[in-house]
């Protein structure tokens, strides 16, 4: 018998104080959806909360060190019979900061909340907004 695998995600989204989002393009290399854009994400390891792991992946990403000021309900994201994901969107509020990518993107851009959708983004992203209540 086939069983579900759930694995559980946290999501960074961040805000500049203009509204706008950041999107990230993942990189053709990377594993999970190459060339899509997405926020910061990362899977939540052993002993750590989806809140940490948020602020972990990033660091890890971004070199931003941060707390979330929000958090949305869980979003489901069923990736095959076999995967779902259980995603934990965050809301970062930052300034006009600078963003350095690390080997995971090849590139960003702000976007307002409902132009999301205008890009080739992984599965459910606009999901996570509207978990904040951004959509």
């Amino acid at each position: 018998m086939n069983r579900t695998r759930i694995r559980q995600v946290a999501a960074a989204v961040l805000r500049r104080p203009d509204g706008k989002v950041l999107l990230l393009k993942r990189a053709a290399s990377h594993t999970t959806n190459p060339n899509k854009w997405c926020f910061v994400t990362g899977f939540v390891e052993e002993d750590e909360t989806p809140r940490d792991a948020a602020i972990r992946e990033l660091r890890e990403e971004l070199s931003i060190e941060s707390a979330p000021t929000r958090s949305g309900p869980v979003v489901e994201v069923r990736m095959s019979s076999e995967l779902t994901l259980h995603v934990s969107p965050f809301l970062f509020e930052v300034e006009n900061i600078p963003i350095t990518l690390d080997w995971e993107h090849t590139a960003y851009v702000w976007v307002e909340p409902g132009e999301v959708t205008d890009y080739d983004i992984v599965q459910q992203l606009d999901d996570d907004l509207r978990s904040l209540g951004l959509l």
